[in-house]
């Protein structure tokens, strides 16, 4: 027994099945016909109903797009002959459906348009009617089995052509959020150290100070000492290693509701949301202590470096201008102290 994969992804449990043939107007009358149907008609002239509807769709420009070799429509006319005499055969059960979606997702998979498609299904249509003697006393019940039978398998064909185009466009869209994310990412983030640049973190700032309500949030400004020093010693290339491992010790102080940006330079803003200035200096404290506890060890050198930090809680009415202004002149009261150091802004 065939797993029922593609009844599944469609829906196709008994009480759907049950109303496609219901809508189609298939019954249990039908089943006898089919036999017929198959009998007098598909069988004796499969080959040559095969051949003629090759014959058409090799004529048309569209169809040669992805019909390939003689060896591929070889191959093609074997498949489309098992499709003729198993038409409408079984056509109640669910494997009968899988079987039907399986060739509509056939179909999709090498190309063929949903147009181009029910225009074949009408063209092998004509071509087994052309086939039943009009005097036959079961001609009109084999005439209309033949277009309920197609009707069914056109839907279910359709089926498949709508899942696919859905998913394509759900692609597609996740492809362009993606994108799009990731060219928000790329605009907001600082190229060297991977935190967040200048307009990204004063943007943080200024939203947080946007809150209706009072919003208990410290900046910090924090310079790395000498950093000039640095970069005339060892070059440019260790100077960027040593404001990567600068960025990455200082995160690692930071807690989680913390962000930290690139101001500009060596210099660098910290936000502590929801943190007292007694809290902000403790978490500046951790971060002075883990960036000169050890020397950055590069691949022949060790760099001992410190930070210096300034710290200003914001007051109601701050804006980011002057909250970063406050902090910053604390960090040059930092500075002036000797460097490697916390100063608190004055209230």
């Amino acid at each position: 027994m065939m797993p029922l994969q593609y009844c599944e992804k469609y829906g196709f449990d008994s009480d759907k099945i049950e109303a496609r043939l219901r809508w189609l107007q298939l019954s249990d009358a039908d089943i006898a016909v089919s036999g017929q149907l198959q009998h007098a008609i598909i069988q004796p002239r499969a080959t040559e109903i095969i051949d003629k509807f090759y014959e058409w769709l090799m004529a048309l420009p569209e169809a040669r797009n992805f019909l390939g070799d003689e060896e591929h429509v070889a191959h093609l006319k074997n498949t489309q002959l098992h499709y003729l005499l198993t038409l409408g055969v079984d056509f109640s059960l669910p494997e009968y459906f899988e079987a039907r979606l399986r060739v509509g997702q056939a179909h999709v998979w090498v190309g063929l348009s949903l147009d181009l498609y029910q225009s074949a299904y009408r063209y092998m249509s004509q071509l087994i009617v052309d086939g039943i003697d009009l005097q036959n006393s079961n001609a009109r019940a084999m005439l209309e089995f033949v277009h309920k039978i197609m009707a069914l398998d056109m839907s279910l064909a359709i089926e498949t052509y709508h899942l696919a185009q859905v998913r394509s466009l759900e692609e597609c869209l996740d492809r362009s959020q993606r994108q799009q994310h990731s060219l928000r990412v790329a605009a907001q983030t600082d190229l060297l150290t991977g935190v967040a640049n200048h307009e990204a973190i004063i943007g943080q700032l200024q939203e947080i100070l946007r809150q209706p309500e009072p919003v208990a949030v410290v900046a910090v400004m924090a310079d790395i000492d000498f950093f000039k020093k640095v970069n005339d010693t060892y070059g440019h290339v260790v100077g960027d290693k040593v404001l990567v491992e600068v960025v990455r010790r200082m995160q690692a102080a930071l807690r989680s509701v913390d962000s930290i940006g690139r101001y500009g330079g060596e210099e660098f803003l910290l936000l502590l949301s929801g943190s007292s200035l007694e809290i902000a200096k403790q978490v500046a404290e951790r971060i002075r202590e883990r960036v000169s506890d050890q020397p950055i060890h590069l691949v022949d050198q060790a760099v001992a470096v410190t930070v210096s930090l300034g710290v200003s809680a914001a007051r109601p009415g701050d804006t980011d201008e002057v909250l970063i202004a406050r902090a910053d002149r604390a960090l040059y009261v930092a500075k002036s102290a000797g460097r490697n150091r916390v100063e608190i802004a004055e209230p």
